[in-house]
């Protein structure tokens, strides 16, 4: 995997060209009150070798097998972070659609990580009964050339599709999603799950886009 840039920004891990640059991303410039999560922290930014297998498990059929080596890497970092976890109570992943195609892709790498983690050393909820789901599908955002505006409407619209279905008052959550990109979609599910009583939000992704590519 293409690592992480020694020089990268403590709230959105996006690349920077000396420890004293700005980061370019405009939610790093907001306030924490009006950001709604910490920070986000990556494995490896989206390039080759990991970009090309996370985009075919996302989109294409038969490529479930890489949600094994996906989950492994969580439960890897996580192992790897263990002072960074030390005060997290519960991780969960940002919820998919149901009726998704071909499948749930954040649904199946928690199983897997659930599965890995088999000394229960990390509180990755039980998929078979996550906190957080999603009701019905919303627009989506991906791709090159969409606009910051657009992407923070989708964003919204997914949040308000979410479904809480236990208490998180007072604890600190590590929120899983495959990719990072302008940090939109943490924003909106943070402030859902601030407003529900989360202590605080912290995020974790399989990679970080270079932001404006």
């Amino acid at each position: 995997m293409r690592p992480l840039a020694e020089h990268r920004c403590g709230i959105c891990s996006q690349s920077l060209s000396s420890a004293d640059a700005e980061c370019g991303n405009p939610i790093c410039n907001w306030p924490l009150e009006r950001r709604y999560f910490t920070r986000v922290d990556a494995l490896a930014l989206f390039a080759h070798p990991l970009k090309g297998p996370v985009k075919a498990f996302k989109y294409d059929e038969g490529k479930e097998g890489w949600a094994v080596i996906f989950g492994r890497l969580i439960v890897g970092w996580m192992n790897d972070h263990a002072e960074e976890m030390a005060d997290i109570d519960l991780v969960i992943g940002n919820p998919s659609a149901p009726d998704r195609a071909p499948l749930q892709h954040i649904e199946t790498i928690m199983l897997v990580a659930h599965s890995e983690d088999a000394t229960d050393r990390w509180p990755i909820v039980a998929p078979d009964s996550p906190p957080l789901i999603k009701l019905r599908e919303t627009p989506k955002s991906a791709g090159g050339g969409v606009r910051w505006g657009e992407k923070m409407e989708a964003a919204r619209a997914h949040a308000a599709a979410l479904h809480l279905r236990q208490s998180v008052r007072g604890k600190r959550i590590l929120l899983f999603d495959d990719v990072f990109t302008t940090g939109a979609t943490f924003h909106t599910v943070g402030k859902l799950l601030t407003e529900a009583g989360a202590t605080e939000v912290r995020g974790l992704v399989l990679a970080r886009v270079p932001f404006g590519s």
